[in-house]
């Protein structure tokens, strides 16, 4: 769903020294989580095995697609906290060309991987095991969507479905926003207020046109128009961080009992399945909770465990989609193997645990060896 991938200490390269916003990488880890839960939720319940809870009375997991758009937000506001004093003191082709290959040597190592990693194993197991080539099979490997998982523009309307490594459609989404971005940051750090509400109004206006136009008539909008969704929110994002900077609402905002309600108004909004725009305005307020907070959230965020799942949560949200596969062409096999007609309710739980510890493993291995690795071969 960064998507993932913004990490404030990894984009300081030749810039300007800039404060490090320690909670919100704890935070971005979390969201990583619930959006591996919701494709957990996803393998099961079209695979006919059912839900661990029921969808028809409540999205606590189902809507977790909301989450990327937590992570469009947070973009805009790390980008621009890193990169806006940059962009503002004017445009030229050095600083455009830096921060491409930064955004570049960021993203494309581990999307790499993964790529190469699926259309490997899609050969190798659909030659040994020609049983589990079924229709999905056919869509999500198909040749004609490699040239835009190649060049990252898996968001762009070029082939008519998710296909290969699933999540990396948001990847593609961001880097093109990236692209955007060196044109309009500059222009945005130096708007006055009314250009500032003007800005904000006109880009969740074009969001919920987007969300009206679209046949999902919600913010699930993935390989089609999924890079206007991050660009409206990529916007917004840049805009709540000029409030951030500002120090607006910082008093009230950077109370203890403040997050802890927007998370449960979340929780209870994905409960009640509430319109998906509703979220927008709670995932900024939530990620300027976040950024204020100095009490004991914030201790609480920083704490090893919360601050290993942000650390490695780009990894999480793109191996996790190679998990899935694994389990979404295996469910076929073991439904008549086994006979299963839907799954019991410890089973779901049993598989959950399961498929996050794996993804959990892998990604450790992945953020070390290929995420790291990889940004610091090619910023040499």
């Amino acid at each position: 769903m960064i998507t993932l991938v913004v990490r404030q200490q990894d984009i300081k390269v030749n810039m300007k020294p800039t404060n490090y916003l320690t909670s919100l990488t704890p935070l971005r880890g979390i969201a990583a989580l619930w959006v591996i839960i919701f494709h957990i939720d996803v393998s099961t319940y079209y695979r006919d095995l059912g839900s661990l809870f029921d969808r028809s009375s409540t999205g606590i997991f189902s809507k977790g697609y909301l989450w990327v758009d937590f992570f469009f937000l947070l973009s805009g506001f790390i980008i621009y906290h890193v990169y806006g004093q940059e962009f503002k003191e004017g445009f030229s082709f050095p600083k455009m060309k830096r921060f491409l290959w930064t955004r570049f040597s960021r993203l494309y190592p581990l999307h790499l991987f993964t790529l190469m990693v699926t259309i490997i194993g899609a050969l190798i197991f659909g030659q040994l095991y020609p049983q589990l080539i079924d229709g999905s099979w056919e869509l999500y490997f198909s040749p004609k969507a490699l040239l835009p998982e190649f060049t990252m523009m898996n968001a762009m309307n070029f082939y008519h479905f998710l296909s290969w490594n699933m999540p990396s459609w948001s990847i593609g989404a961001e880097f093109w926003t990236y692209f955007i971005a060196i044109f309009i940051l500059g222009a945005l750090g130096k708007q006055t207020k009314v250009g500032w509400i003007i800005s904000s109004v006109l880009s969740f206006s074009l969001l919920v046109m987007l969300v009206h136009f679209h046949p999902n008539h919600n913010l699930d909008i993935t390989w089609d128009f999924g890079w206007l969704r991050c660009l409206f929110q990529f916007i917004l994002g840049v805009n709540i961080y000029q409030l951030f900077d500002k120090k607006i609402g910082a008093s009230f905002l950077s109370k203890d009992i403040i997050f802890i309600v927007l998370m449960m108004s979340i929780g209870i909004g994905f409960h009640f399945m509430w319109n998906d725009l509703i979220f927008v305005p709670l995932f900024a307020l939530l990620l300027l909770a976040t950024a204020y907070n100095n009490n004991k959230v914030s201790s609480f965020l920083e704490s090893p465990s919360l601050k290993f799942l942000g650390d490695i949560s780009y990894s999480l949200y793109l191996m996790h989609g190679l998990v899935f596969f694994f389990f979404w062409f295996q469910f076929p096999i073991w439904k008549e193997q086994f006979g299963w007609e839907t799954l019991p309710k410890w089973m779901h739980l049993l598989y959950m645990i399961t498929f996050i510890g794996i993804t959990i493993l892998i990604s450790a291995w992945s953020y070390k060896y290929v995420e790291v690795k990889g940004r610091k071969w090619l910023r040499k």
